[in-house]
């Protein structure tokens, strides 16, 4: 299954850890960091970060992706869990 984790806030260690027990379970996991989530961004191959969020607090993200590729994220994923 595709599963997107959508991350608005930082310092909130559950979404991350949810996504980890997922991969273990063999599922396609991917995480998008947004809004003040971008500031925890981890740079790991299964996630990116808001271009235009990143950009506005002064954040070098490894992966940025913008508005339409978020979208096309959502489309493409089973399942999207919004923190």
């Amino acid at each position: 299954m595709k599963i997107l984790h959508m991350v608005r806030r930082k310092g909130d260690a559950l979404p991350l850890q949810m996504a980890d027990i997922q991969r273990k379970a063999g599922d396609d996991v991917k995480v998008v960091f947004l809004q003040d989530g971008v500031l925890a961004c981890t740079g790991d191959k299964n996630s990116a970060c808001c271009a235009e969020d990143a950009d506005a607090r002064g954040v070098s993200c490894g992966n940025k992706v913008d508005y339409k590729g978020i979208v096309d994220m959502i489309f493409d994923a089973d399942s999207v869990i919004n923190w």
